[in-house]
């Protein structure tokens, strides 16, 4: 039985959106949540999803937006809108004040997470750790679905775990069922997952 509790990321099905309803209840059984990417085309090099999309999910999963943006205080108060959306993470890449931006989404309510790269080392984190609710860390080449897992992000999420073992940290990008497993191992609580999901294959190996 996998424990790591599952998010679903609609970015698979970006090209889908009349479907994205019904592909959210295929998988809910085993999600926790809806992971939703937005990029600038900066950033990273495509727009990803939109933010006037979510307004579309009809599911009473919550949803969990995911900023691969430079400036996220451009994002930020659109985002707001959406009762929908209970967390928010941004890059500790961006180029805005990280203390700042945690402190406008606790305000607001939100659960707030910092992203990394997989460029970026672990202790980048480090000035944050201690207030902020999870971490992602990209396990891919940032920017499109589909892109391969990199094994050595294993050792970033082992570093991240020593540092703060409570802390949820979510992997994002490559994930299947043995890439999960090895996430799991070193400290992930909560993956990303979206061509293993909709691409048609049975789910029934993550009840």
């Amino acid at each position: 039985m996998i424990h790591t509790a599952i998010y679903p990321s609609l970015l698979a099905l970006a090209e889908r959106k009349q479907d994205w309803n019904s592909e959210i209840d295929r998988v809910a059984p085993i999600s926790s949540g809806i992971h939703y990417d937005i990029g600038d085309g900066a950033f990273v090099p495509s727009f990803m999803l939109s933010i006037d999309d979510i307004g579309l999910i009809e599911s009473h999963l919550p949803v969990d937006v995911h900023i691969m943006v430079q400036r996220p205080s451009e994002y930020i108060p659109k985002l707001l809108t959406f009762p929908s959306v209970s967390a928010i993470a941004f890059h500790v890449e961006c180029s805005e004040d990280i203390h700042e931006t945690i402190q406008t989404l606790k305000n607001a309510g939100k659960k707030v997470g910092l992203a990394i790269l997989d460029t970026t080392p672990a202790d980048h984190l480090d000035p944050y750790i201690l207030e902020i609710d999870y971490v992602i860390v990209m396990t891919i080449k940032a920017g499109f679905a589909g892109n391969p897992f990199m094994p050595e992000m294993i050792s970033k999420i082992e570093n991240i775990h020593h540092k703060r073992p409570e802390l949820p940290i979510v992997v994002d990008g490559g994930i299947g069922e043995k890439t999960l497993l090895l996430c799991a191992d070193a400290g992930a609580t909560r993956a990303v997952m979206s061509s293993a999901l909709f691409s048609g294959k049975d789910v029934a190996w993550l009840l």
